[in-house]
């Protein structure tokens, strides 16, 4: 079973068992919160635009199957009037909230092309809305024509917020609207910015609800947080809170954000997928992507249930798969999802491995072990119980990466040995002095470029007596000798996994563990008396030497993106949550309710559907027949609204 990472937010691939992918933009297709913000603004209205609706009447508004929650252009007024035409064949909807600015007796009156109506609630509860003027096209803020225009009289309390709704509808020729009213002190105008605050599911000025467990955890919260900024904390109940936004003002001034204006309260400032309200009730920083610094996101950790005030749980193993919820994050895998682990990584360290033999060619192999550099005199004594002192070879490998910044830079590769010695590049040899000799020193140099690892491979051999083997490497230009801690890294023997550097079928730590060359081609060559190569004895998890049965890391993957790999009766499907939605505007975590994935065999008509929990980004389907099988998926937020269905994908069950 295949899969293409995710690889990460903004340009992630959604991905299905197979490797088909869907684009990550699709599911980022659900429409704007329009229809329900979450906070009230002072000073504007939202207008709400249908299009494409036929008639005169605002039932035919009304009947249409986008309203209320899908309207096609969302925009604003800061007065309740729009004096230039807009279009044929739509409709409009206000909702918002009227402030009168005296307690009295208040009148209104609408105006409008084609019908328009004005309803009112004696609260800011919508249920108790009415209809209290009306009227059918009549010229711009012609208010006299009709008996309905004008309202009946309403007594309003300065300081209390009146829910209300505009509903307009308009079919050809021109198009208008105005709502006017007079009160104490004054006469008829329009109702202006100074009256109106938009619509939301929080009112402003409602007190949240709140149980009595979340009251006891928002004044621990805020005792709490007053105690850690050295503030006075002050007893009363509810909380400062001057714009009603739920949040805390000491909290909204410590963080950045402004306790007047509750807008700030649906801000995602550190784009972590939480809203400022999340971040206040879960105790994280607003402003700092990961608050306990273990390398998770707020909003990663919240949507799989971890504790983004809590770094040891970066640590833990989700799905019991091997693999801690930092590691899953990192490979862009479910970290609750058994199915999906990451894929196996190679584990580097510093310095080189050795691999040690009697005889002066590589005879007989001994055994690997890692040393941090080549800085050896043995004297006339052996390098090991199991080497003799004389007429016994080596050969060192590893990875330099030249740590210039950019561009290249040549570099000088110097041995000093006693006897024999050998130096390759990437499998090519640079010094070639295999021979009997006193400690003697050879240099060579090589143009390499910057950051690029280039294999180093120091083969040597002692005869007799005196026993030396050095390696350095230096800055030609500055001849500066670099450490190898910092420069040279070596594939961990104790690895789990890894790649073969010549692709010949033979994986680098078989080869370093069992005395072969990592650079140069052997997967034919026979070290045994049997006639069994390399290759042979590698896919029979056997030593090529001895032909012991040896324990073997997982083979290289042989598929690669792209390529289809099937799987009977099953198909897992994986995808990234959307950041954003169609309006550009941002969609935290916690918005997100649920998915649905739709599929079948008839790509235009996928019947079968499941629904899959917000916080989840994989799932299988079980039980498939054979065939050709599609699936879409939709993301479903808190509110209903649901974006469009992904482009299909397929994958084959055999």
């Amino acid at each position: 079973m295949a899969a293409i990472k995710a690889l990460g937010l903004g340009t992630a691939l959604v991905a299905i068992t197979g490797c088909q992918s869907w684009q990550y933009r699709d599911i980022e297709q659900l429409p704007p919160t329009a229809s329900i913000p979450q906070t009230s603004e002072p000073g504007k209205v939202d207008v709400w635009y249908y299009d494409a609706i036929s008639g005169n009447y605002v039932q035919s508004l009304l009947d249409a199957a986008k309203y209320p929650d899908n309207p096609d252009e969302v925009t604003e007024l800061t007065e309740l009037r729009r004096a230039t035409s807009r279009a044929n064949n739509y409709g409009t909807l206000i909702r918002g909230f009227i402030e009168p600015p005296e307690t009295g007796e208040y009148t209104f009156f609408v105006s409008g092309d084609d019908q328009t109506q004005f309803w009112l609630s004696d609260s800011q509860a919508p249920e108790s809305l009415v209809q209290i003027a009306s009227t059918m096209a009549v010229p711009l803020d012609t208010f006299n024509r009709y008996s309905s225009q004008t309202s009946p009289i309403q007594f309003l309390e300065a300081g209390k917020k009146y829910y209300f709704e505009l509903r307009h509808k308009e079919g050809g020729w021109d198009d208008h609207f105005t709502v006017a009213w007079s009160g104490p002190g004054f006469s008829q105008q329009t109702i202006g910015s100074s009256a109106l605050h938009t619509w939301a599911v929080e009112a402003p000025g409602a007190a949240p609800e709140l149980t009595p467990e979340q009251a006891y955890h928002l004044g621990y919260h805020i005792g709490y947080f007053d105690a850690q900024q050295n503030l006075s904390f002050n007893k009363a109940y509810p909380p400062l809170d001057q714009d009603k936004d739920g949040l805390y003002d000491n909290w909204e001034i410590i963080f950045g954000l402004d306790p007047s204006n509750a807008a700030d309260a649906t801000s995602d400032t550190d784009n972590d997928l939480l809203s400022a309200t999340d971040e206040f009730w879960a105790r994280t920083s607003p402003i700092a992507e990961d608050t306990d610094s273990d390398g998770l996101p707020d909003g990663y950790e919240y949507a799989y249930g971890l504790d983004p005030t809590d770094p040891a749980d970066a640590t833990s193993d989700l799905d019991g798969d091997g693999y801690s919820a930092l590691q899953e994050y990192q490979a862009g895998t479910d970290p609750t999802n058994l199915e999906d682990a990451p894929a196996p990584e190679e584990v580097y360290e510093a310095g080189f491995v050795g691999q040690y033999f009697t005889g002066t060619d590589f005879g007989t192999f001994v055994r690997a072990e890692e040393n941090a550099s080549i800085n050896f005199n043995w004297g006339s004594g052996s390098p090991a119980t199991d080497l003799p002192k004389d007429r016994f070879s080596i050969r060192w490998q590893g990875w330099f990466t030249p740590p210039h910044n950019d561009g290249m830079r040549e570099y000088t590769f110097t041995t000093t040995t006693d006897d024999g010695v050998r130096l390759l590049l990437n499998g090519a040899p640079i010094i070639n002095q295999w021979k009997n000799q006193s400690p003697t020193t050879y240099s060579a140099t090589a143009s390499l470029e910057a950051g690029t690892p280039v294999a180093v491979t120091m083969e040597y051999f002692e005869y007799g007596w005196g026993a030396t083997a050095v390696l350095n490497i230096s800055d030609t230009a500055s001849g500066e000798v670099l450490a190898p801690a910092s420069t040279v890294s070596r594939l961990a023997l104790n690895s789990e996994f890894a790649e073969s550097s010549l692709n010949d079928g033979v994986d680098d730590l078989y080869k370093l563990r069992y005395g072969l060359p990592l650079m140069q081609p052997v997967a034919d060559s026979v070290f045994n008396s049997s006639g069994i190569t390399v290759l042979e004895a590698y896919q029979s998890g056997l030593h090529p030497y001895t032909l012991e049965p040896v324990s073997e890391p997982q083979s290289p993957a042989t598929s690669s993106p792209g390529e289809t790999t099937s799987s009977t009766g099953s198909v897992t499907l994986s995808w990234t949550p959307p950041g954003t939605r169609v309006d550009g505007s941002s969609i935290s975590l916690s918005e997100i309710d649920s998915y649905r994935i739709n599929y079948g065999q008839d790509p235009n008509n996928l019947t079968e559907v499941i629904s899959v929990p917000a916080g989840t980004t994989s799932t299988t389907i079980t039980d498939l027949a054979p065939g050709l099988w599609y699936f879409t998926i939709q993301v479903i937020d808190t509110n209903g609204l649901s974006s469009e269905p992904s482009e299909p994908v397929q994958h084959t069950v055999e």
